[in-house]
Parts: structure tokens; C-alpha cells; sequence
């Protein structure tokens, strides 16, 4: 779970919105004499995520009680940017099935990216409680927890997931970013830098380097760090906003509530 560059900034980047299909999806009974065609359900894996949003609309829709159906429509939507729906999906599904932990961590990564942080700490925090090796819970709950205002809670909680995971990226770029949100470029940059540094490091890390680096004023370095991913109009754009928050400090905080992708 990391954060970007181009998430956190207005206008820096389009959200591509799915509609209606969410209306798709209805609890209405299953068939009595459905079954459940498992090839098909297999073979959806290797569509786009639009197709595979419809296609699990329509099981969950004929297959209401079945956890497959819940879990991967919910993730779907999710994944898709219809976060409000998963909660309710996911939160449905947790009715019946209520110990499962792919479901409510669908719940709370979707409540985050609903900006609803708060509400995700206690299902987050439940996975982190009853699985000592989740570090994928504990990197989520640290997010929930910077989105939430508490930032030493959050370093705490990805402490714990670089514990269990040394060096792995996702964790770096949060921490980093939790510093970001307090005001100290300067310690993002180290761990960011850090994170950049791995092996199986994403834009996602040098983006983030960039944000920071550009924060101290070190305008140029953070540019030619943003053209190793992105088009030349979106590290103008960029620039821009990133020289708006290093003259006016204050306007960091319009980076809190943000979500990361999970």
C-alpha cells in the first residue's frame, strides 16, 4: 500500500469512475437450480477489471450466500474506484461469514479509500491482532492511522510490518509519506530514498522521493526524478503545485484524508 505523488494532488491526475455497475449487484435470491461454473469464474482473472466488475456483479446477484462471489466482487469494486460499494458489499458478506479475513481486509482498505480512516481501524486492527505475520494489516492500519491524525501510532505500525518484512517498499513509502504529513521532508527523504532503492521498488517510491526532495526546494532534482515515470505534462503540472506547497508550508495538510492503493 503506498501512496503517490499524483494522488495526493488536485487536478494532477483524472480518476477513472465505473458508474452504474455497482447498481448491477442486488441480494436477490439464488436460483434454484443455479450452479456455480468455476471455469468461468477462473477465466475472468485474465480480463480488465471492467469485465471482471461485471462479471462478478452477476454472481454475487445469483449467488448472494456464496464467499467467492463476495469477496471478489467487493475486491472489484475496490480496485475498480468504487469504494463506497465495496464497503456495503464487504460489510454484507461479513454478516455471514464473519471470520473471514480477506473480507474485512476488503472492509478496511475500502473504508480508507472511502476516507472514512477512522472506521477502518478496528477491522484492521483485528487482523493485525489474530495474524502475528500479517504485515499487509499492519502497513494498512499505519495508513488508517496517518489518515486518522495519528502519525506515532502509524510509524508504530509500519515498525511492525518492516519487523515481519524487512525493507519492502510499500511500508518505506508510507513511513515516508507519515513524515511528509508532519512537516519533515527531510527524514522522508532518507526513508524514501530507502525505498527507491529496493529491488522491487515502483514508481510509486521515486514519486514520492520526488515529492519530497521538491519540499526542500531542490526543485530540479525532484523533475528529473518525475520524468522517469511520467509524461511531460504531468511533471509540469507537478512542479507547479509542488513549488505552491514549498512556499506556503501550511498547504501540506491538504494531503491528509488521502488514500493510498492498496
Amino acid at each position: 500500500m503506498s501512496r503517490t505523488l499524483k494522488s495526493k494532488t488536485a487536478g494532477m491526475a483524472a480518476l477513472l469512475s465505473l458508474g452504474a455497475l455497482a447498481a448491477c449487484a442486488t441480494t436477490g435470491g439464488t436460483p434454484a437450480q443455479a450452479q456455480v461454473d468455476h471455469q468461468a469464474r477462473a477465466a475472468v482473472a485474465r480480463q480488465d477489471k471492467l469485465a471482471q466488475m461485471t462479471f462478478w456483479a452477476q454472481e454475487y446477484q445469483r449467488f448472494p450466500d456464496d464467499l467467492e462471489a463476495a469477496q471478489q466482487f467487493a475486491e472489484a469494486l475496490r480496485e475498480g474506484g468504487r469504494a463506497d460499494r465495496a464497503v456495503q458489499v464487504s460489510a454484507e458478506a461479513l454478516q455471514k461469514h464473519p471470520q473471514d479475513a480477506q473480507l474485512t481486509r476488503t472492509l478496511g482498505l475500502s473504508l480508507i479509500k472511502s476516507g472514512r480512516p477512522n472506521e477502518a481501524l478496528r477491522p484492521l486492527a483485528f487482523l493485525a491482532e489474530n495474524d502475528a505475520q500479517d504485515w499487509r494489516a499492519r502497513n494498512a492500519l499505519g495508513v488508517a492511522l496517518d489518515q486518522s491524525g495519528r502519525n506515532a501510532d502509524a510509524r508504530r505500525a509500519y515498525q511492525d510490518a518492516l519487523a515481519i518484512r524487512p525493507n519492502e517498499p510499500s511500508v518505506l513509502v508510507n513511513m515516508g509519506v507519515s513524515h511528509i504529513y508532519s512537516g519533515e521532508p527531510a527524514e522522508a527523504e532518507r526513508i524514501l530514498r530507502q525505498a527507491a532503492e529496493q529491488p522491487n521498488a515502483t514508481a510509486e517510491a521515486r514519486q514520492n522521493l520526488a515529492l519530497a526532495i521538491g519540499l526542500q526546494g531542490r526543485f530540479d532534482e525532484a523533475e528529473r526524478l518525475q520524468r522517469v515515470d511520467l509524461p511531460p505534462a504531468v511533471v509540469a503540472a507537478n512542479m507547479s503545485y509542488l513549488r505552491g506547497l514549498f512556499s506556503d508550508p501550511r498547504r501540506w495538510a491538504e494531503m491528509r484524508g488521502t488514500t493510498s492503493s492498496q
